[in-house]
């Protein structure tokens, strides 16, 4: 899962589902309205997840995502968080509170068998790669990629 967007301007998300060297599926969306990288990020992952536990949660997931933000709410944060009534160490409601919360749903009950674990970002991981040129809307770099690394998607 990859994401590209500016501080606060356009941007988008994506993220591609791999299994045996196939893409089985994938999944992104571009926005036109001002948001941040972190919203991007967290968008994401929630779709992530969700998908990881409907359509795969008989199946182990692995969940690879190049936002450390990311990686340390859905694995620490989002514990203190809802614990200490969605504030954090300054006593502050938390930054994206409607997403994070969302995704809440899902951690707090796990209704599937699914980890989220990073990955660096821009260092030519193929998942990683796939889902930023779906992030930036690139279909010239996506098929670059696919071909470039014999991977199947129909």
């Amino acid at each position: 899962m990859v994401v590209r967007a500016e501080i606060r301007g356009k941007g988008g998300w994506g993220l591609v589902i791999i299994k045996e060297n196939s893409i089985i599926d994938k999944h992104g969306q571009q926005y036109e309205q001002l948001v941040t990288n972190n919203q991007m990020e967290l968008c994401a992952l929630l779709t992530a997840i969700h998908i990881a536990s409907t359509r795969y949660w008989n199946e182990q997931v692995t969940i690879y995502c190049d936002s450390a933000y990311c990686v340390n709410i859905c694995n620490d944060w989002i514990f203190s968080w809802a614990t200490n009534g969605w504030k954090n160490s300054k006593k502050q409601q938390i930054e994206n509170y409607e997403i994070i919360r969302k995704l809440w749903e899902y951690v707090e009950y796990p209704k599937g068998r699914w980890t989220v674990k990073k990955c660096t970002g821009h260092k030519g991981i193929i998942g990683n790669e796939l889902a930023d040129a779906i992030a930036a809307n690139n279909q010239e770099k996506f098929i670059k990629i696919l071909r470039e690394n014999e991977i199947l998607y129909e």
